[in-house]
């Protein structure tokens, strides 16, 4: 009996070390985690492997039009992992791709390689696509249905994903003035 139930704990460890689990952030938490705060346009993408040759990493250029945080340079370079290179692709949970001409606002921190690069707070909760509504005003959506973070074990109350960009802005900086 203790060996079946040494070996369930041993299984469910080895499901659960497989996911990715992502911590829900708000606008403001995520603002006060991020070390650069862009509005930006995707201009090209690559992706490599890694120099031990064991994790592909994806390289996506960005020209930045705006700065809300932070001192970013007009050209920046967002790194991801996951992509394909040499005939093999790594996907992520959690890790979406660019496409070249996408407009974005991103929440970023300089990565732990120190190589000049970006990473992306809180994965995809701080990249946000901005897109233009039917009636033509300036959205942003990060595809995560936005809500209030619930008390452990109750549901989450979900509402629209798509906020205004003045709205964010204005969210992002009062954040910055706390």
């Amino acid at each position: 009996m203790r060996t079946a139930k040494l070996a369930l704990m041993l299984g469910l460890f080895a499901i659960c070390a497989g996911a990715t689990s992502i911590i829900p952030m708000s606008v403001e938490e995520l603002t006060q985690k991020a070390e650069n705060i862009v509005e930006a346009r995707a201009t090209d993408s690559r992706s490599e492997w890694n120099p031990q040759h064991t994790l592909i990493y994806t390289y996506t250029r960005f020209a930045v039009w705006r700065t809300l945080k932070g001192s970013a340079a007009q050209i920046i370079t967002v790194k991801q992992l996951g992509g394909s290179a040499g005939g093999y692709t790594q996907q992520i949970s959690g890790v979406r791709e660019f496409q070249a001409g996408e407009e974005t606002l991103l929440f970023l921190r300089g990565s732990v390689a120190r190589d000049g690069t970006h990473v992306i707070v809180g994965l995809m909760q701080g990249h946000f696509n901005v897109f233009r509504d039917a009636a033509g005003e300036t959205m942003v959506s990060n595809g995560i249905p936005q809500g209030t973070r619930p008390p452990r074990g109750e549901a989450a109350e979900i509402h629209s994903t798509a906020i205004p960009l003045a709205s964010m802005e204005q969210r992002i900086a009062r954040a910055i003035s706390k």
